[in-house]
């Protein structure tokens, strides 16, 4: 753009946002984000536990068969809507979609407990879904939006610490509420999974309403990439079912699954080249041109996929290997968590306080997850503990220096018209990773059982549909060697995903090192990406801030 264009700023001028001080009631009103984003990610990991008895209880004929629908829907409903969210975000207003959010969620939680068929539930479970969709991805997109980018990677760590919380006190949550407990004079039941998220759900938005005040959205010609939205959640919808279907319902050579994942890459390839063509799109493809996106987010899908290797099997393992409960297990998972809360808040502080510079902890986080996933692989049937919270705290000091640095970096190198959308790509990415790393993982884990069974020789350990859990089962000696060969799989599983890993820790020495800005500079990213339509968009902020007159009055604030 050359310096007498209409659009140029004298060099230095700052362009974006202007965030508001970060005060005490900044901050409170972030804890209010968080804590009702919390939800959303407990929410899928909670039910898992109490699937069982709420299928039988409902439906004590059908249920059992009902049953695996009370987690799918609720994760493709969560998974798909999330690109749709992030542009309607940037449009309206990240404050108040993050309200709308909350309410569709809440209203359907209240609902889910009220269920008093399957098919209700499992209806209100995918509306319960749509609405957590938004409340991780949005919120997200509001700590962007409130907090300085200097000041934001503290409060990034927080965000991911909630997401690795949410999934280790799931079950244990879960367990709990769905026994012969009494709680505040409440006898608890399955019912209260979803009944907890209201008190806990309104006090949060409540301090998001009061507390956060955001600069006011700019609204012009804009509209919302229908054709886009319905593409790329019917192409996701297919993609996730094939991963949660394949080599578990159905084997992975039935039709039904080879023409659920054909009929869903053709989608998304077809919602790629709508997107090169939509005027406003959904997911802009000019984001992707800039080095740090394009590398952060393949980086955040791997993330994702060694993830699903890593806490799902571990906590099999001390589930059925060790035979601990739920909340044993939940509890025994905690140095993954402690891991976590050293590493993203540590990062946080320290690039806050050293100029914004990131790089460094993606790379050292790679390779620390990946060392914690080959130490996970050395577990035996009489390993001791030592070892398994060796191998889950380096994966945690990994994971934090890893999930919310990446967002960071993304969100830092993304114009300001598309931070929303950038956001919740990085989220999509990662979710559909972990998507993909299940269906892989529990494929590997499957052939590699099933081989060791057919080779071992004992007739009741090569029994047709003889699954791990039925192991405990079989008479002393046929159970210790089975479940030698299912530890021996695990381990393959857990190397498997170091080396996938490694991969991640390639990629991160691609990223392009960027300070953290003061100030979102829309015009220094649109010189970068040479988009004009983001010259536009700088047009449209100078109009912007051009004194209104008077009769107009203010803009109303998010």
């Amino acid at each position: 753009m050359s310096a007498d264009s209409p659009t140029a700023r004298p060099a230095g001028a700052p362009g974006g946002t202007k965030h508001p001080p970060l005060t005490k009631k900044v901050v409170w009103s972030l804890v209010g984000v968080l804590l009702t984003a919390f939800l959303s990610a407990l929410d899928q990991t909670v039910v898992s536990v109490a699937a069982y008895p709420i299928a039988t209880g409902l439906d004590p004929d059908n249920g059992v068969q009902l049953m695996p629908w009370l987690i799918t829907t609720y994760m493709l409903g969560s998974s798909v809507t999330q690109p749709l969210y992030g542009k309607i975000a940037d449009l309206y207003g990240a404050k108040r979609i993050f309200v709308v959010a909350t309410g569709i969620f809440l209203v359907a939680s209240a609902l889910c407990g009220a269920s008093q068929t399957i098919g209700q539930l499992i209806a209100f479970r995918v509306v319960q879904g749509i609405g957590a969709g938004g409340l991780y991805s949005v919120a997200l997109i509001l700590l962007a939006r409130a907090v300085p980018p200097r000041e934001r990677a503290k409060f990034q760590g927080m965000a991911g610490l909630i997401i690795a919380l949410a999934t280790v006190t799931g079950p244990l949550i879960g367990g709990y509420l769905t026994g012969d407990h009494s709680f505040l004079g409440i006898d608890t039941s399955w019912r209260w999974i979803f009944y907890i998220n209201l008190p806990i759900g309104i006090v949060g938005i409540a301090m998001v309403i009061s507390l956060l005040d955001l600069e006011p959205v700019r609204r012009g010609s804009h509209r919302v990439d229908y054709p886009g939205a319905l593409l790329i959640m019917a192409g996701s919808t297919l993609v996730l079912l094939t991963c949660n279907w394949g080599g578990d319902r159905y084997a992975w050579s039935d039709p039904l699954i080879i023409a659920l994942g054909a009929g869903g890459l053709v989608l998304l390839l077809v919602f790629v080249w709508w997107e090169s063509r939509a005027r406003e799109p959904l997911m802009p493809l000019r984001v992707f041109r800039e080095r740090t996106v394009a590398v952060a987010s393949p980086m955040l899908f791997v993330v994702g996929f060694a993830l699903m290797g890593a806490i799902t099997y571990a906590a099999l393992y001390l589930q059925l290997v060790r035979g601990y409960s739920s909340t044993a297990t939940g509890l025994r998972l905690m140095p993954m968590i402690l891991g976590i809360l050293i590493a993203s808040i540590g990062s946080g502080i320290v690039i806050s306080n050293r100029n914004g510079r990131y790089k460094v902890f993606p790379v050292c986080g790679t390779l620390c997850a990946a060392t914690g996933l080959v130490v996970l692989g050395q577990l035996s049937t009489d390993s001791s503990y030592g070892l398994l919270s060796a191998g889950l705290f380096l994966l945690g000091l990994g994971l934090g220096l890893l999930m919310q640095v990446l967002v960071l970096a993304v969100q830092n190198a993304s114009p300001e018209a598309d931070l929303g959308s950038a956001t919740t790509t990085a989220g999509f990415s990662r979710t559909m990773g972990q998507s993909f790393g299940g269906a892989v993982f529990g494929a590997i884990l499957a052939n590699q059982f099933n081989d060791a069974r057919a080779a071992g020789g004992d007739a009741r350990l090569s029994a047709p549909g003889l699954k791990p859990e039925d192991l405990p089962g079989l008479p002393g000696p046929a159970s210790s060697t089975g479940m030698g060969m299912f530890v021996d799989s695990l381990d393959v599983v857990f190397v498997s995903a170091g080396v996938v890993m490694l991969a991640a820790f390639v990629l991160s020495w691609f990223l392009k090192e960027m300070e953290l800005r003061e100030i979102d500079d829309l015009e220094a990213i649109a010189s970068e990406l040479d988009d004009p339509t983001l010259y536009e968009a700088v047009a449209e902020e100078d109009e912007a801030d051009r004194p209104a007159p008077a009769v107009h009055g203010a803009p109303a604030r998010e």
